[in-house]
Order: C-alpha cells, then sequence, then structure tokens
C-alpha cells in the first residue's frame, strides 16, 4: 500500500478502453520505474518524477495486485510500461489505475484557432522553450509546421499514432498542426506557442 503514497497526476480525457487498447491520454505518473515490459520481472529502462507527462498506449492484463499495467510513450517519445498502481485519472477514474489525481501538474501550451493562421509569424526572441507533441490512438496522422518569419509554413516533423516529437523553440514561435487524413489531404488542427515552462501538446 505504501506505493499508493507516490504523488501523481493525469491529464485526461475519459478513457474508454477494450482489455486490449486504451485510448489517448496524455498523463502523468506517480514517479517510479519505467519498464521493458508489463511486469516487475523486466528490466528497468527509465524512470519518471512526480507529474512527468506521458501518453497511454495500450492496457494490458491485470497483475495479481488488480491494476493494469500500461504500454505508454514518455520523455522525448520512449516507450516503456508502467504499473497502473502509480498513475491515475485527473479529471475521471481511470480503469486499472489507482485513482484520482491530488494535483495536477499539467502544462498545455497557448493555442490558437487556425481561423487566425494567416495573422502569426515568428518574432526574433531569446527565452527559448520546449513543446512536446503526442499521439493519441488514432487512424490520421499528424504534420507539425513551424511558422517562420514571414508567416511561410516550414514542415519539420510528421507522427502517427503513439508517436511524440519534441520541438525546442521559442515563446514566440508559433506552431501549425495539420491533420493528414489517409488520403493524404491536410486540415488545420491547431496553432500554438509555447510558454515559459515546457509544455505538451495531444493530438487526436
Amino acid at each position: 500500500m505504501q506505493n499508493f503514497l507516490v504523488a501523481a497526476v493525469l491529464v485526461g480525457m475519459s478513457l474508454f478502453a477494450s482489455q486490449a487498447h486504451a485510448s489517448e491520454l496524455k498523463i502523468g505518473s506517480w514517479g517510479g520505474n519505467v519498464r521493458s515490459g508489463p511486469s516487475t520481472d523486466y528490466p528497468k529502462i527509465g524512470s519518471l518524477k512526480n507529474g512527468d507527462p506521458v501518453v497511454l498506449l495500450s492496457k494490458k492484463k491485470p497483475a495479481n495486485d488488480g491494476f493494469n499495467w500500461f504500454k505508454i510513450v514518455y520523455g522525448n517519445g520512449q516507450v516503456g510500461y508502467q504499473w497502473g498502481g502509480i498513475l491515475c485519472g485527473f479529471n475521471n477514474k481511470v480503469n486499472g489505475t489507482y485513482g484520482l489525481c491530488e494535483n495536477d501538474n499539467r502544462s498545455t501550451p497557448r493555442n490558437y484557432k487556425c481561423s487566425n493562421l494567416t495573422r502569426f509569424r515568428s518574432k526574433e526572441a531569446e527565452q527559448k522553450t520546449k513543446v512536446t507533441f503526442f499521439v493519441g490512438q488514432t487512424d490520421n496522422s499528424f504534420r507539425i509546421y513551424w511558422l517562420d518569419y514571414n508567416g511561410n509554413k516550414k514542415s519539420y516533423k510528421k507522427l502517427s499514432s503513439g508517436m511524440s516529437w519534441t520541438a525546442e523553440t521559442y515563446r514566440s514561435h508559433p506552431w501549425a498542426i495539420y491533420r493528414v487524413s489517409a488520403n493524404g489531404s491536410e486540415a488545420c488542427h491547431s496553432i500554438v506557442k509555447g510558454k515559459r515552462k515546457s509544455s505538451q501538446w495531444l493530438l487526436r
């Protein structure tokens, strides 16, 4: 039971999951070890601090204690597994995890409507920041564009389900995210700018 005292944060949309898959969720861990497979028999491949953001990719069968193991994306795109007893739902209880979080350490970037796209362009700046883009469970992929000093789109990354990418950027630099359909057509999804603190943006 002492494991439940580790602090945690989940930034969650609700989970509608089968036994095999969890829906897109940006979450925070209570901290602890990340392993190469869904049990403590697998070696440790990383660790998380209180409030570190991750994305749930899939849910594995429950351990003997009744909590599920979850396949997660964390850090700058690393993939591993963490025990549900040290994960929690922020807005709603997530099946297979401990319960509801007590704190919210989430940080999302400043975000804007695509209808304002023509107004955005990068400005000279010195204040660096990071924005991590996560893609949840979806059939679509996403293309990330930097809007340069003239407002022109410069393609940087294409992401599909379960992938993540961190842009090292400046607070005054806008990024346009386009949803890419199966036939290759693109439609603007959102526009974001970083904050003083590193932030994370879930795409679905």
